[in-house]
């Protein structure tokens, strides 16, 4: 028997919140001294990602909305989309990062992992398949050529 059950989406800015929170709860282990600087790195990192990523779309006048794929205007696979098809999530990645060094602790590396773990199964795997009946073989050509993540 096969299960109908539709997973309702969460938005990531949602999901990235809530890996923030779980890190900074959870119990600490192998706790390290945090450093501004790598903090500021990771961080920095994120950030620029995340501004050139949102530039691409921008530029290329197509919808940001994960949600509404069907509105997507053209497939944007130039800039920062040459070295990862996902740097939206990506840049939330690097200020999880960023995040688990401030806090100092390994433990919190977890959510780290949970974030991409979640983002992975239950929005790029979708967006995917969205894009692949939208562009067809383009984007097919384009997951040969570009990593899903780094």
């Amino acid at each position: 028997m096969t299960s109908n059950k539709r997973h309702i989406p969460v938005p990531p800015p949602l999901i990235f919140v809530f890996c923030t929170l779980l890190m900074k709860f959870l119990p600490p282990v192998l706790q390290f001294p945090s450093s501004l600087g790598v903090v500021m790195v990771f961080g920095g990192m994120g950030c620029a990602i995340g501004a050139a990523s949102v530039l691409q779309f921008l530029l290329a006048k197509t919808t940001l909305n994960p949600f509404q794929l069907e509105t997507a205007s053209q497939l944007v696979t130039g800039g920062i989309y040459r070295l990862s098809r996902n740097p939206m999530y990506l840049s939330l990645v690097f200020i999880l990062l960023a995040w688990m060094v401030y806090l100092g602790s390994l433990s919190a590396l977890f959510g780290v992992g949970l974030f991409i773990w979640y983002v992975t199964k239950f929005q790029i795997k979708p967006e995917e398949e969205g894009l692949k009946r939208l562009f067809g073989d383009a984007f097919t050509a384009y997951c040969q050529r570009t990593r899903r993540w780094l």
